[in-house]
């Protein structure tokens, strides 16, 4: 990618109520994160009904959140985004790596070393269930790899390979088990098998949620979710396993955890016995 463009991205989030109903306080996880290859030009957020307060924060893992209250009985939650972004040329390979991070161990394999204070800090980026599937699995692409680069191309692009990407509208993730067992999955089913996959030989990972511009994605006017994983010197590296590639300027991440249930995009409760209905709707239009 060697020129600039706009992206004009319109998000849309409609509950509908089959009775009036308390809006507790809502967590809303749609801003785009802090990036340098891209400059947020505008951002126009409407939430209906007007909320009686709006705090705008960060969270604990860094990402930008709104915090909002109401007072009044409402039929209807609405959220209507209106972004554009400038997003510049980027190379995903144009890093270099802490000395010290990638060596040979003393039976000739590929290692990774963490200091301990990074160790202290990715600590829960690095927190998997033992696995021997998913262990053996990493370790035999990894025994192949030349470098750190070369090994999370590989990693990236075989389960690109062996897991068919779908569109899954059910809630939640599934395992990494299920997911290689069924030879598919959501985006979100493998990035979590990624991450998985990468804990599980040593390497921090993250979780990521956000829009993803991308024709080959058949949910390319929806939330999109990939991996991030940390390599001192370079930071955090994005991976999409839903394309078999490190992530590029069509990526915009909006929400960031070490675990999938933290990167919802809308986050609350409601007073009420009544049933809720969502309606969602993105649009991505590139200048």
């Amino acid at each position: 990618m060697n020129s600039e463009y706009l992206l004009n991205i319109h998000h849309l989030t409609q509950y509908r109520y089959d009775q009036e109903i308390i809006l507790n306080p809502q967590k809303i996880l749609l801003t785009p994160a802090m990036r340098s290859y891209y400059k947020v030009l505008s951002y126009e957020s409407h939430i209906n009904p007007s909320p009686l307060g709006i705090n705008h924060r960060m969270d604990m893992e860094g990402n930008l959140c709104q915090h909002i209250w109401f007072d009044k009985p409402t039929q209807l939650f609405e959220i209507d985004i209106k972004t554009e972004l400038k997003i510049l040329p980027v190379n995903p390979f144009d890093f270099i790596l802490d000395n010290g991070f990638e060596g040979i161990n003393e039976n000739g394999e590929l290692n990774f070393n963490y200091s301990i204070k990074e160790m202290d800090f990715l600590a829960p980026y690095l927190k998997h269930p033992q696995s021997d599937l998913l262990f053996n699995k990493t370790k035999n692409i990894k025994a192949q790899a030349t470098g750190i680069v070369s090994f999370l191309v590989e990693i990236t692009a075989e389960i690109h390979r062996s897991c068919q990407h779908i569109i899954r509208h059910e809630s939640g993730v599934w395992s990494p088990e299920k997911t290689l067992a069924e030879k598919k999955g959501s985006c979100r089913d493998l990035s979590w098998l990624l991450i998985n996959m990468l804990r599980s030989i040593g390497l921090a990972s993250r979780f990521v949620s956000g829009y993803a511009y991308n024709p080959e994605l058949e949910e390319n006017h929806e939330l999109h979710a990939w991996v991030e994983v940390f390599c001192p010197g370079a930071g955090w590296i994005g991976l999409d396993p839903s394309l078999g590639l490190l992530t590029d300027a069509y990526h915009i991440p909006l929400a960031i955890s070490y675990i999938p249930e933290l990167t919802l995009p809308i986050s609350g409760s409601y007073g009420g016995q009544t049933k809720s209905h969502l309606k969602s709707y993105v649009a991505i239009k590139k200048k």
